[in-house]
């Protein structure tokens, strides 16, 4: 049996949007990679609108600014991380999928929505276990042991 060559540079995939639940798992994705000498690529995946307005939604451009920011300041206490921001058009679930098939790990966060703290994942999340390639950690945010 041929063991599978891992792509180089090492990665790992972490997705964001802005939510407190996204910005611990961009802690822990730095965090990760600087233990393993892996490079970090940061997605903030945007759904185009299906009806509408255009002009009633952020542009692509904002997005971009967007994934920028999320992993802005974390940067600086891992300058060893290299890292790689993206906005990209699609649905989360698939998109993080897709970019997990030669990935260390995909992280995200949790925002999983009721009483039953611990077990109920938000769907991005719970989808990404699911349908990954790679392993997954989902992170919770501080906040969320105290909703039960």
């Amino acid at each position: 049996m041929r063991a599978s060559t891992p792509r180089a540079p090492p990665y790992f995939v972490v997705g964001t949007d802005g939510s407190a639940g996204s910005a611990a798992a961009i802690d822990l994705a730095f965090k990760e990679a600087g233990l393993r000498g892996a490079a970090l690529r940061v997605l903030y995946v945007w759904q185009p609108p299906l009806l509408g307005n255009a002009g009633e939604h952020p542009v692509p451009e904002e997005y971009q600014r967007l994934v920028a920011e999320a992993a802005s300041g974390r940067g600086a206490a891992h300058p060893d991380v290299p890292v790689h921001h993206e906005a990209v058009p699609g649905h989360p679930v698939r998109v993080l999928t897709d970019a997990s098939a030669d990935a260390l790990g995909l992280i995200v966060g949790t925002r999983g929505l009721g009483g039953f703290t611990g077990m109920v994942l938000g769907s991005v999340s719970q989808g990404v276990l699911y349908h990954a390639r790679c392993p997954v950690i989902t992170v919770p945010h501080a906040g969320d042991d105290e909703r039960s």
